[in-house]
């Protein structure tokens, strides 16, 4: 029992695993059945890569954002959804 728990207690800091922290926010979509749906996934330590994500979708609605978080902030992952109009 003892060496499962320090077994446990070393994988968790060689590891350097933490307690997630998840957020999202979900925006009303429209009821146009219509629509396109779009969703990247985005590292969102890089400024770059998430201004090229929103550069992307200029024009769109972004209606879903999540962001995926550790409390030693060692990877931050977010997912973002965007719709519009099907032409």
């Amino acid at each position: 029992m003892i060496l499962a728990i320090s077994g446990a207690a070393a994988a968790t800091l060689f590891t350097a695993c933490s307690p997630a922290n998840i957020q999202s926010q979900l925006r009303a979509s429209d009821a146009n059945s219509n629509m396109m749906t779009r969703c990247e996934e985005v590292d969102m330590r890089s400024n770059s890569e998430m201004l090229g994500i929103f550069k992307k979708y200029d024009g769109w609605r972004m209606i879903y954002i999540s962001e995926y978080t550790t409390e030693n902030k060692f990877g931050t992952s977010g997912s973002v959804c965007f719709e519009k109009p099907n032409n």
